[in-house]
């Protein structure tokens, strides 16, 4: 279910609600909407409303580490990249196999992660394969001093690093918001505004006011949608770091 099809959704059963307070006021007798009626559905709304911002909170919350959570394997992937480019290029010219391999993989991420238009995406197990080939080639290297000794250790335990980074960031994708918060969220924003509705006089004013807060409400729910699952739409994880890194280890394996 797209981000867009939720908050439409949330528009269409918040602003329904509304509209159906308003149908039904003209069914009750009247004694049905008498001031007593009034307040006693007004506290029952004050509960189901104090429900529905608790809700709210934890799904700004879980959206908001997943957010955080995401930004940060990918700013971590980007270091990582350029702690290995610049360690092999330490090591000397029998590393340059591995950087271009290094190279390509970043490349690869970087258009898997952050896909540009009318370009292939590559898939999740090619990157891997494509990760494991340089480790592969890093393992192959002969150390003929301490000091490769070190570099070819350092590199192996980086890569090892950026494993475990890519598969937390694989572990990540998808959305963190189950499904059932959601659901009753947007069911209990509906009583609330069908209670508006009940309540409200019927013109013109009234209905524009109420769909403007129905706007209001379904669009933060797109909204926070959006921040749960930021690989696309309005927001998105800042794909600066990654392309900054392969740039550099590109300029060095020029």
């Amino acid at each position: 279910m797209t981000h867009a099809l939720v908050g439409f959704i949330s528009l269409v059963a918040v602003f329904g609600g509304a509209l159906l307070g308003l149908i039904v006021r003209h069914r009750l007798p009247r004694g049905h909407l008498s001031a007593e009626t009034q307040s006693a559905v007004t506290v029952s709304v004050g509960v189901i409303g104090t429900l529905s911002a608790l809700v709210l909170g934890l799904m700004i919350t879980a959206a908001n580490h997943s957010f955080s959570a995401r930004s940060d394997e990918v700013r971590e992937l980007s270091v990582q990249l350029v702690r290995i480019d610049r360690n092999l290029r330490r090591y000397g010219s029998e590393a340059d196999n591995a950087r271009r391999s290094l190279h390509a993989w970043a490349k690869a991420k970087t258009q898997q992660l952050f896909p540009e238009k009318g370009q292939a995406q590559p898939s999740s197990q090619a990157t891997v394969i494509m990760l494991e080939r340089v480790q592969d080639e890093i393992l192959d290297l002969a150390p003929k001093n301490e000091r490769q000794i070190y570099l070819r250790t350092l590199c192996l335990t980086l890569t090892s690093n950026i494993i475990q980074a890519r598969w937390s960031l694989e572990t990540q994708t998808g959305h963190n918001i189950p499904a059932p918060f959601l659901v009753l969220l947007i069911f209990w924003l509906a009583i609330v505004f069908a209670s508006f509705g009940l309540f409200a006089p019927p013109n013109s004013t009234t209905i524009v006011v109420l769909l403007l807060c129905s706007l209001a409400v379904s669009g933060g729910i797109y909204l926070i949608e959006e921040l749960d699952n930021p690989a696309s739409g309005l927001i998105q994880i800042s794909a600066d770091p990654i392309r900054k890194a392969v740039s550099e280890v590109g300029a060095l394996t020029e």
